[in-house]
């Protein structure tokens, strides 16, 4: 999929700086969005990072 040219830009910037793949920020920006608006439930993490709840 092809953006506008600042969508793009954008993008591109956030990939440096977060040092991630343009597939892996555009999966990260939607995820994030569709939690914000109620689509899907918001995905939060421990702080000590365990998954393994109850182990």
């Amino acid at each position: 999929m092809i953006f506008e040219d600042d969508v793009e830009l954008a993008l591109a910037l956030a990939c440096e700086e977060l040092q991630m793949t343009r597939d892996e920020i555009i999966r990260l920006i939607l995820r994030e969005w569709l939690e914000q608006y109620g689509f899907i439930e918001l995905h939060e993490l421990d702080e000590g990072g365990d998954t393994n709840s109850g182990a």
